[in-house]
């Protein structure tokens, strides 16, 4: 076990990391936003109308999200104060908005709230969050059908660490 004073550095320089990526993090800033499906070499998934990669928290539950304080930090929720948009090859019917905690109004697919992940900030079509287990549990890309891509151990995770990738 580790002492308590590890775990609270821990968790401020998670912050620390965060906040330091926050002026490049993308985002609506509440205002309109299109979904739309990006394609890399291993797949397609969902982006934000920039290609900004989108990922699902298996913690989260159908239409509840449980990433706040330090969570958010690290990964900041798609929010928007209108319905989102969907282009081609996303389920429009799929799309929604749940309010969080705070009062935002954070973008769900098929009742998944959707987030970006800071250290794929800068780049569109980066997916470094990509099977990471933080914050209690799993954070995924989300497929056409709002599904979590899980990769088989040893295979390669679309777009991982390539700092890019196609729009499609």
């Amino acid at each position: 076990m580790r002492p308590l004073h590890a775990v609270v550095m821990g968790a401020i320089g998670v912050v620390f990391l965060a906040a330091g990526c926050g002026g490049a993090m993308p985002g609506s800033n509440g205002g309109p936003t299109t979904l739309r499906l990006t394609r890399s070499a291993d797949g397609r998934f969902l982006a934000d109308g920039q290609g900004h990669t989108l990922y699902l928290f298996e913690k989260d539950e159908q239409g509840e999200s449980y990433c706040s304080g330090a969570c958010e930090a690290v990964w900041p929720p798609l929010e928007t104060s209108s319905m989102p948009q969907a282009s081609t090859g996303v389920d429009a019917a799929a799309l929604g908005r749940v309010r969080r905690d705070d009062g935002g109004m954070q973008v769900t697919y098929h009742g998944h709230p959707l987030y970006y992940y800071a250290a794929d900030a800068s780049t569109p079509g980066r997916t470094k969050g990509q099977g990471i287990e933080q914050f209690g549990d799993g954070w995924y890309l989300v497929d056409a059908r709002g599904k979590p891509i899980e990769n088989e151990p040893g295979s390669k995770s679309p777009g991982h660490d390539k700092g890019g990738g196609g729009y499609g």
